[in-house]
């Protein structure tokens, strides 16, 4: 058996669902199902009326593996997870999960630092210690190569921008 991406909710391994559908079941269930590798054994009854708009709702859901367009390991895209996805938080039905669950949370916290980074950034009375954590985050997305400039860096002081615009 190959070693997935381990998510923390669902596992490494496909879900058997007790379900048994045919291959035309299921590669009939949504347009895209056809050109994947799926696990048939996975297959799991979708409820249409809870989808997003779409052309084509999925009538089933099943386990799909893919590779990570990030750290490029091979990761499922659990049915129960499809089912999540598509009925409860409402995400379009004809997206699809590119990235493997620890490169999705990897991309959160670094939406989350930019965010920190932008406020503490432009904070008009910043203090000592957010300045440091500014730095900080400052360095690790440069390292990460979010931030291209160096010299944006090393020109964070402990003036706040007010200061730096009147040469205080």
């Amino acid at each position: 058996m190959k070693n997935y991406v381990p998510h923390p909710r669902y596992g490494s391994q496909p879900i058997t669902s007790g379900h048994v559908y045919s291959k035309d079941e299921i590669e009939s269930a949504h347009w895209r199902y056809a050109s994947l590798k799926y696990f048939p054994e996975t297959a799991i009854p979708a409820e249409p009326e809870k989808q997003n708009y779409a052309d084509y709702f999925r009538k089933l859901y099943v386990d799909i593996e893919e590779t990570c367009k990030g750290c490029q390991r091979e990761f499922i895209f659990f049915a129960l997870e499809q089912k999540y996805w598509f009925e409860e938080l409402k995400f379009w039905v004809d997206s699809h999960c590119i990235k493997c669950v620890n490169c999705r949370k990897r991309d959160f916290e670094i939406k989350q630092m930019q965010v920190e980074y932008s406020n503490l950034i432009s904070k008009v009375d910043r203090t000592a210690e957010e300045t440091q954590i500014v730095k900080a985050i400052g360095q690790e997305l440069f390292e990460l190569g979010y931030i291209k400039n160096i010299n944006k860096l090393k020109k964070i002081s402990y003036q706040t921008p007010a200061q730096c615009a009147f040469g205080v």
